[in-house]
């Protein structure tokens, strides 16, 4: 049963890829309206999908018959870094830039996460760093620069928690390093080991439904004790469940947490790290015409232009 949970498809991670971005993409634009503070807003959705989740994993093992969760230790512990960097710290930081900057520029300035993964594998790893992955750099920070950098357009933004443009893509510079760091070890939970530079080895350790409970789970949890222990847990929890609140982001709670990360975790399972990491920064070119359609926004040829260029760097 654990090889059926397990089966992989050719190309099935640049596909799971791909279907994270635009998931993504999608929830942006309904995190970005919600009234709630970043750290309410990633607490609420913690605790949905961890629900949901734990309902997606009674329900497969039922299914198949299978154990609820049969996950080793060595696993746990890469899956708790990265649930602490990715979802609890990284996750804050993006909905802090989202509320700031909008979908559209959060996005993009999203798109320097491959960038801090390459410098990280040239600065602790002595991977090298080659002529091409500089200009790639070169072109994303370009692109970056040309987006954050255009005039804002009206509606772009729900003015919530207003602040300055620098905080923004300071916040989104901070959630990338951190959903950078967060999908290295993710990578790292699903496989025993690394062959080679070039190729993966197919032994896993659990599989990415499981990956996606443990990593949104530890950071509800965290979350939690936290609060508690702040003495803040119910000023956090009150509006973040409130019905009327809770329906303007329970589908982004589908969309991003669940479905999207449970991808992001195939993505990262069937495929080279660079390679899911480079494609779930995709968001940007999936987030221009949903922003265009859900909110009626222009699109410059300037945006335009810098969301082409900042992907093309990665």
């Amino acid at each position: 049963m654990s090889q059926i949970m397990n089966w992989t498809m050719p190309g099935s991670g640049e596909l799971a890829a791909l279907a994270a971005a635009g998931l993504w993409a999608c929830s942006s634009l309904f995190y970005s309206r919600v009234r709630l503070t970043a750290w309410q807003i990633n607490f609420g959705k913690n605790v949905l999908a961890s629900g949901i989740l734990l309902l997606h994993l009674g329900l497969q093992a039922m299914v198949l018959r299978t154990s609820l969760l049969s996950v080793d230790q060595r696993a746990v512990v890469w899956l708790v870094l990265s649930s602490l960097t990715g979802i609890v710290i990284g996750d804050t930081l993006y909905f802090r830039s989202l509320q700031i900057l909008g979908p559209r520029r959060a996005l993009i300035v999203s798109t320097t996460s491959p960038l801090f993964a390459a410098s990280a594998g040239w600065l602790l790893l002595s991977e090298p760093l080659s002529v091409m992955a500089l200009s790639g750099l070169i072109v994303t920070l370009t692109g970056v620069f040309l987006v954050v950098t255009d005039r804002p357009v009206s509606g772009e933004t729900a003015g919530h928690f207003p602040a300055s443009v620098l905080r923004g893509v300071l916040a989104g510079l901070g959630g990338a390093l951190c959903n950078a760091s967060g999908a290295m070890f993710s990578h790292l939970a699903t496989h025993t080991s690394v062959s080679s530079k070039s190729e993966l080895t197919t032994a896993v350790t659990c599989s990415p439904l499981e990956a996606t409970f443990i990593r949104v789970g530890f950071a509800a949890v965290l979350a939690a004790v936290v609060l508690t222990a702040t003495g803040r847990l119910k000023a956090t929890a009150r509006p973040a469940f409130d019905p009327a609140i809770l329906r303007t982001y329970l589908p982004a709670v589908i969309c991003g947490p669940w479905l999207g990360i449970w991808m992001s975790q195939i993505a990262y399972r069937d495929s080279l790290l660079a390679v899911a990491n480079t494609l779930t920064c995709t968001s940007p070119i999936f987030v221009l015409p949903l922003v265009r359609l859900a909110f009626g926004t222009p699109i410059s040829l300037r945006a335009l232009a810098g969301a082409v260029i900042s992907v093309g760097g990665i």
